[in-house]
């Protein structure tokens, strides 16, 4: 063979793998040649149109009910993708800022969650309503360190048509009394941690059932319910729809009280009625099962944050008598964004964290930060100017009250990422480049959780 060709030898080679590889792009799904399948790979996705993102297999959970997926098909399809630890063998990246060492509190806490148990309050926006992200960091949680159920619950919620971790009814409207500090409360009902509140106006009951979204959602051993403003009476429990009831009493007076109210055995489903009108204001339930992590989903639809402080300080005050929060995790911004100045939203967050470190002293409170947000420019989506600006304020409010803050931005890309994720096969973000969908969701707790962990044993 002559020189010059054994010297364009590499060359042609390279050439022709990546031809091949490029050819790949064009075939249509599931191909079969001699009995084997080609997989369909899409080499150029990164050089087409943002505009012509395909469109996402998931619609913000909302049109999802458990029955649909097999509960570890997602955890399967992302594991290893997105591992951080994974990448050209890197050392893992931390999205930690702040105050981290205030950690401490959760950390030290989780040490022994397997016996002691532990619980997260997850506040956040429209984003993590249905359970989003706040499902998939539980599920991390209790695969490594218990709990077999969903925690804390509203009476009367927005999300029961698309929440799969909770199979979630109630009497219709007419039979409750309604406040939260997400829509309106015009009787000034006293609100619980959730920033909700109900009062039963006649024939009213909730039920909850037990789905298997998630491999550790697996039965309800015993629950809570928590309420104030009594009056003497009882409630009806059914459990696994058994047509007969038990009847517990409510305690009559002020402060927040609970009810506790263990399964004779393990229980599927829950039912409970109120058969006073007025008997007491109902402030949620909680599903517990096996000691472990439990975190409670508290979804504030375009909130953005702020109104936390409508929830009474000696309300959250007499919660923490009875759920002792060791992590408060406050994910908001995106209701915020697009204003010029951000000095009233940094000065009522602070509020805020403040109002929650009164009655949660020796909790550990993590700010997750405003994600990317895209916003069209000619035929590109680029990442929205105001979002930076935010994020900045976010982070001077986690230095100047001392908390920690998981920089969500930067973790999934930072500048015109949303388009990427969008973009992903599959999808990770719908096409409105604002809200993440169930394998968003998925990727988002799956950087949270690895960031918490890489602390986590760093202080060990």
């Amino acid at each position: 063979m002559k020189k010059n060709s054994v010297s364009r030898l590499p060359l042609i080679i390279v050439a022709a793998a990546l031809f091949i590889a490029v050819s790949f792009s064009f075939l249509p799904e599931n191909i079969n040649l001699f009995g084997f399948e080609l997989k369909h790979v899409d080499m150029l996705s990164d050089l087409k149109q943002a505009d012509e993102a395909p469109v996402s297999v998931i619609n913000q959970g909302k049109e999802i009910n458990a029955s649909m997926f097999d509960p570890g098909a997602l955890s399967g399809i992302l594991n290893g993708l997105f591992s951080r630890n994974a990448v050209n063998g890197n050392p893992p990246v931390s999205y930690l800022y702040g105050n981290t060492s205030q950690l401490s509190y959760f950390f030290d806490a989780l040490k022994n969650a397997k016996t002691q148990g532990v619980r997260i309050a997850h506040y956040g926006d429209s984003g993590i309503e249905g359970d989003l992200i706040s499902a998939d960091l539980r599920e991390s949680f209790q695969s490594r360190y218990g709990g077999t159920a969903v925690g804390h619950l509203g009476i009367v919620s927005q999300d029961i048509t698309f929440r799969t971790t909770i199979k979630h009814s109630f009497s219709p409207e007419g039979t409750w009394e309604t406040g939260a500090l997400y829509s309106s409360n015009s009787k000034n009902l006293p609100l619980g941690i959730s920033g909700e509140a109900v009062v039963p106006k006649g024939n009213s009951w909730v039920r909850y059932e037990i789905t298997r979204a998630q491999k550790s959602l697996k039965e309800i051993k015993s629950f809570r319910l928590f309420y104030t403003n009594a009056k003497a009476s009882q409630v009806k429990v059914y459990f696994n729809d058994a047509p007969a009831s038990k009847s517990f009493n409510l305690v009559a007076g002020a402060g927040v009280k609970e009810l506790l109210v263990k399964c004779d055995s393990p229980s599927k489903s829950v039912k409970i009625e109120f058969p006073v009108k007025d008997q007491a204001c109902i402030l949620g339930i909680s599903l517990e099962g096996d000691p472990g992590v439990y975190i409670d989903n508290f979804p504030l639809r375009g909130n953005s944050g702020v109104d936390i402080q409508k929830i009474p300080a000696d309300m959250l005050k007499g919660y923490a008598k009875l759920i002792d929060y060791k992590l408060i995790i406050l994910e908001f911004g995106l209701n915020i964004a697009g204003k010029q100045d951000y000095s009233f939203y940094e000065r009522e967050m602070t509020k805020v964290i403040n109002l929650l470190k009164s009655a949660y002293p020796k909790a550990s409170i993590l700010m997750i930060s405003v994600h990317d947000k895209a916003v069209k420019e000619g035929s590109n989506f680029v990442t929205d100017p105001s979002i930076l600006q935010l994020l900045e304020t976010q982070k001077n409010i986690a230095v100047k009250n001392n908390v920690a803050l998981f920089n969500l931005f930067e973790a999934m890309g930072g500048k015109n990422s949303m388009g990427k994720w969008v973009k992903n096969n599959p999808p990770l973000a719908s096409t409105d480049y604002v809200h993440f969908n169930l394998f968003g969701a998925k990727k988002v707790a799956d950087l949270v959780m690895q960031s918490l962990m890489d602390e986590f044993n760093k202080k060990k």
